[in-house]
């Protein structure tokens, strides 16, 4: 049954065509020209990363952008951590048990995310007062 579930979403998703999607957004540690970080967006826009030129005043800026990019990983990582937490808590209520691991796992995650984002405002508060 989660061999034909896992074909069926394959085919769904080959069908609409969201695999183009997804290598087209693909992230990359190197900002291309008109990147923009929640800090220091206007300063990504003006440091020639892809060029190799690097210089000491858009380091905040690239900062900024790499934790984006984690931010981003770690979204995906919490979405993941729900989906197989209440598949947990589901297949373990409907066998006759309290569900306490499904439960544990999804609370964890929605502490983990929580942290997570807390940490990443306050780290673009920190990184706002650096740049320009």
């Amino acid at each position: 049954m989660r061999i034909g579930l896992l074909i069926g979403i394959l085919c769904t998703m080959h069908v609409a065509g969201s695999h183009e999607i997804a290598f087209a957004l693909t992230p990359s540690l190197i900002p291309g020209p008109g990147t923009g970080g929640s800090a220091g967006s206007a300063l990504l826009a003006d440091c020639p990363f892809h060029t190799g030129q690097l210089e000491a005043r858009c380091a905040p800026a690239y900062i900024a952008y790499l934790i984006t990019i984690i931010f981003e990983l770690t979204g995906a990582i919490f979405l993941l951590m729900i989906i197989i937490g209440g598949y947990q808590y589901v297949i373990s209520k409907a066998g006759g048990g309290g569900g306490d691991e499904g439960k544990a796992r999804v609370r964890f995650a929605i502490i983990g995310f929580l942290v997570t984002a807390l940490s990443f405002y306050i780290v673009d508060f920190i990184l706002s007062s650096f740049i320009p």
